[in-house]
This record gives C-alpha cells, structure tokens and sequence, in this order.
C-alpha cells in the first residue's frame, strides 16, 4: 500500500482542527486509501520541512511512496543550537518573525483566543529564557533583512528537496503556504533567477492561507476551519494525485 509522506507547518499538521484527520493532506490520504505519515510541525520553517520529509522518506524508501509538501513562510529558519532549546525537536530550533518581534500577537489573530495567546507568550518567553530570542534578532538584522535571503534559501530547500525525490523517482506533489514564497519586490538577480528556474511544478499558483482569505474561508484563530481543507482538496484534488 502507499504511504502519503506530507511536510509542511501548522497548516499540515492541523493545528486547531479538531483532530489531524481534517487536515488538508490527511483527507487526500483517506480518499485514496493510502497510510499517512504526517511530518509537519506547527511554526515549520521550509528548512525544518525538507529535513523531516527526507528523514521520513529514507525510513520508508522501500515502501511505495508519494509525497505532498506545503512549503510555509520564507521568514522562518531553522538552526541546529549547541545546547537543549526547550523545543520538541531540539536542538533543531525554526525561528520566525514573532521569536523576538514585539509585536502584538492578535494583530495578527482573525478570532480572539486566550488558549492560542497564551501558548504564544510560552513559546516567546521560552526563546527569550534560552537565548533564542536575541539570536533570532541578531540574525535577521544583520543578515534577513529584507525578502532576498528568505527565497534564497526557501528556494534551495524546495530545489534540494525536488532533486532527491527525483533521484529517487518518487512522485510529489507541492504546494504553499502564502504568496509570499515567490514574491521578490526588490527584482532577481542571476542567482534568485536560477534558482526559481531550477523549481519545476506548483500543484497551484495561489497559497492556501492567501486563497482562504481571499474567499473569506472560516477561521480559528490563525488558521482555516475544516471546511476550508475540504474545499481546497476539492479544488486541487486531481492536479495534486
């Protein structure tokens, strides 16, 4: 039987549905039949989700696969630290925009929810007990500054991920989070143009939280409803198997 290895952040791994059986990957491998192996992480960086999606592909390489990855933000990275993050796969360690930003965490929420506040502040003040948090700053002052190092290595995860599977002819599908991920306002210079060359198919132009606000999907709190995962496999069901 087929194993369906999926990738990708919150979105993938189902954070605030239900259960993981709504998530958009998971109701593809129901339809199909298939056993699911979920590697998703909630706050993935694509760095975090390439690793995770090989490490599930070499431990099941010799069963027959197909991969669906939902490629996250570009402004997340992952770091391997030197010492016990506090994080469930330390030391492996994806920072974002809100490690260290002091913004409001419900600006960005698109319904109130104490429960989702409060693990937000945890995860932040735990970066902050560990260092993380400094470093995280650090980093993207003096070297994220702007949207050219989030694609560069966005890309070079999508790329290095592409190339193993074909190595290993192995079918995928892919997808996205948000436009973000192919948007470079500043322009493209030889070294983004290969690169985006090199990237041979997006089951779909649109990411999925871009396309859930843009036609008014329901929300939790930071992520669609199960009706919203429902609708977008139906949308994209025969492009992505």
């Amino acid at each position: 039987m087929t194993v369906l290895i999926a990738g990708g952040d919150s979105f993938t791994y189902g954070s605030e549905l239900p259960s993981q059986e709504h998530a958009w990957a998971n109701i593809i491998a129901q339809r199909k039949g298939w056993n699911m192996c979920n590697t998703a992480r909630p706050a993935a960086s694509n760095s975090s989700i390439r690793r995770n999606v090989m490490n599930a592909v070499n431990k099941y390489k010799d069963l027959d696969l197909f991969v669906a990855v939902m490629w996250s933000f570009p402004n997340r990275y992952e770091f391997r630290f030197a010492y016990d993050t506090g994080h469930v796969d330390s030391p492996w360690y994806s920072i974002n925009p809100w490690t260290y930003n002091e913004q409001n965490f419900e600006d960005h929420f698109h319904n109130k929810d104490d429960a989702v506040l409060q693990a937000q502040q945890a995860n932040r003040a735990n970066a902050e007990a560990t260092g993380i948090s400094d470093f995280a700053k650090s980093y993207v002052e003096n070297v994220a500054q702007t949207e050219y190092w989030e694609l560069y290595t966005s890309w070079c995860e999508i790329v290095m991920l592409q190339n193993y599977l074909d190595n290993h002819d192995i079918a995928y599908a892919f997808l996205c989070v948000d436009n973000s991920l192919f948007e470079c306002n500043s322009g493209m210079d030889t070294t983004l143009s290969t690169l985006r060359q090199s990237i041979h198919w997006f089951a779909h132009d649109e990411g999925m939280y871009t396309w859930a606000k843009r036609t008014q999907q329901p929300f939790y709190t930071t992520h669609p409803q199960e009706s919203a995962h429902v609708e977008w496999i139906n949308m994209l069901y025969d492009r992505i198997v």
